[in-house]
């Protein structure tokens, strides 16, 4: 009977916690380290949650037209302990100029962020590049 108990707890370990830890993903997997992107736009969304903080900037083309980019980034953890929170992020609505890596899936407007600069001057480094 007491193996049959270990059994239940293995099961539930990976019906509850282990989905969670095969869904997380390395950053080289889903973003292409060789193809580097600047972009600037305004941040319009933050969402502060694990294992990756999101956040939408919304880029104005040439043509007027506005396209939305998914931006992904470290850990809530990691910010709040280097003193960063969800509003210093969002910037006021000012332009900021993000510097990054593409998504490997080129069809998406999505990056990783290592570096966000903003209308002042004064910049996050989140990320190192490489």
């Amino acid at each position: 009977m007491r193996f049959w108990t270990s059994q239940r707890a293995v099961a539930v370990f990976w019906v509850l916690g282990g989905s969670s830890a095969v869904a997380h993903h390395s950053v080289t997997g889903v973003f292409d380290a060789e193809d580097e992107i600047t972009i600037s736009g305004v941040i319009s969304k933050v969402e502060w949650i694990n294992p990756h903080i999101h956040f939408t900037l919304e880029v104005t083309a040439d043509n007027g037209e506005v396209e939305a980019w998914e931006w992904e980034t470290a850990p809530t953890a990691f910010l709040q302990n280097a003193g960063i929170t969800q509003d210093m992020l969002m910037g006021d609505g000012e332009p900021v100029t993000i510097h990054g890596i593409r998504a490997r899936d080129k069809s998406l407007a999505r990056a990783w962020v290592y570096r966000i600069t903003y209308a002042d001057g004064h910049f996050y480094q989140i990320s190192n590049p490489r």
